[in-house]
């Protein structure tokens, strides 16, 4: 679930959407979008949310095992 996964590490990490925003080139509505599975981001901002985060772009889009 991307989208879990990006509200996940913002939050454990404390960082606020509007900086994920600002540093993503896109509004706060669209990080809102990410978050709710509305739409998802595309590489490039993939991979900006996971420098960001201080993750892997892995821990973003792979899967969890059952």
């Amino acid at each position: 679930m991307f989208q879990n996964k990006i509200g996940y590490w913002a939050e454990e990490r404390g960082i606020k959407h509007k900086r994920l925003a600002k540093e993503c080139g896109v509004t706060t509505v669209t990080i809102s979008k990410w978050i709710n599975n509305r739409t998802q981001p595309d590489l490039k901002q993939s991979y900006i949310l996971a420098r960001i985060l201080g993750i892997k772009i892995d821990d973003l889009v792979e899967e969890e095992e059952e």
